[in-house]
């Protein structure tokens, strides 16, 4: 899909969108990290693309593709997986543009109070009606509830087989200067600290994430009807709700970490923007894209479970969805109980929230 998927990336509806930077992915000896890394280069070579990638090992090596990290610290013992094949995506820009589009083939986007789902309308086990918090239902032949980290607080029973976890970032703004020192460089993601990529268009604004497990916010509930025990599960804690929310303070030394290992050059400049983003992830870190078993008719589908790996798919994964509502499903996405397989995610403690603190708010651009 990723093969397929930056194909699309490259039509001429994403010019400016996207950014065919390249990106080089390291870690600092982690065996999983170093094993996942492996497993993709292999498959990479599997798929005719040897000559897109290649295995470095040094601060040397690594500068070769990423001469911005001159001046980086400690990174001597990193090695990774270079592949000049990739890149990133203006999110908040590549959304807008597949709205503008959608609504060209007249889709008709509703939101507020509207828009807001509040619960399923059934009768017996067929789905009705979607109702929201204006009051009123909508009703239609077919449904689809895709809601990323909202799915299990709208559908707690989705809680088992879904977990909403937020991870965290901040914005550095460069000088005009600074910013034509970064264009164009190459996507850095370590496996232990974090990643950055190239300044914005808009704003000269470097985004750097931290990397670790993620947080939870464990204020669901859901009774199991079959065993009748209750459990506790995460839900999202939305900026639209908590304006004055900030990051965990950790997360926020995590990030200095960062700048003061991979771009020391910036240590000590204020950190703006600082803010969590949510996501879902599921067992196996495959999708979930399937009707649910509670309506036999078929009537809802679920394309939700993104396990951090649904944006950049973002120009083809309506057609699998679209596929799912015409009764071709992949067995790997089904829904149900699934095994738990290494996410490929740094560490392994998912602490909440609450127990963190969220932060004080940091300057907004």
């Amino acid at each position: 899909m990723a093969l397929e998927a930056i194909q699309a990336w490259r039509d001429a509806l994403y010019k400016d969108i996207f950014h065919e930077t390249g990106w080089i992915l390291t870690t600092l000896g982690d065996p999983k990290a170093v094993a996942h890394l492996e497993k993709s280069y292999e498959n990479l070579k599997a798929k005719g693309q040897a000559h897109n990638i290649d295995f470095v090992k040094g601060k040397d090596e690594i500068a070769k593709y990423v001469p911005q990290l001159k001046n980086a610290h400690d990174i001597d013992n990193w090695r990774g997986l270079w592949n000049k094949q990739a890149g990133w995506a203006h999110a908040a820009n590549a959304i807008k543009k597949i709205a503008d589009e959608a609504g060209k083939m007249g889709v008709r986007f509703i939101s507020g109070a509207a828009g807001e789902m509040v619960s399923l309308e059934t009768s017996g086990n067929k789905l009705t009606g979607i109702k929201v918090k204006s009051g009123e239902t909508y009703i239609a032949d077919r449904y689809i509830l895709s809601t990323g980290a909202a799915s299990p607080a709208l559908l707690p029973e989705l809680s088992t087989q879904l977990w909403s976890k937020c991870w965290t970032y901040g914005l550095l703004e460069l000088t005009e200067e600074e910013a034509a020192q970064f264009k164009d460089m190459p996507v850095v993601l370590n496996h232990e600290l974090g990643f950055f990529f190239e300044p914005s268009t808009e704003g000269r604004l470097i985004k750097i994430c931290n990397e670790f497990p993620g947080y939870q916010w464990q204020k669901g509930e859901y009774t199991d009807p079959a065993t009748g025990k209750t459990n506790k599960y995460s839900i999202p804690r939305y900026a639209s709700e908590y304006p004055k929310d900030g990051i965990p303070e950790e997360a926020m030394n995590a990030i200095k970490h960062f700048i003061s290992t991979v771009i020391p050059q910036f240590e000590g400049r204020e950190i703006k923007g600082a803010k969590v983003c949510w996501c879902t992830d599921s067992p196996d870190a495959h999708y979930l894209i399937d009707t649910h078993p509670k309506y036999p008719g078929g009537e809802l589908l679920l394309a939700t479970g993104d396990s951090g790996h649904a944006f950049k798919m973002l120009p083809i994964i309506g057609k699998y969805i679209a596929n799912a509502l015409e009764g071709n499903f992949k067995p790997e996405w089904k829904y149900g109980n699934r095994e738990h397989l290494d996410s490929g995610r740094p560490g392994d403690e998912v602490k909440d929230l609450e127990d963190v603190g969220i932060g004080e708010p940091q300057a907004r651009l």
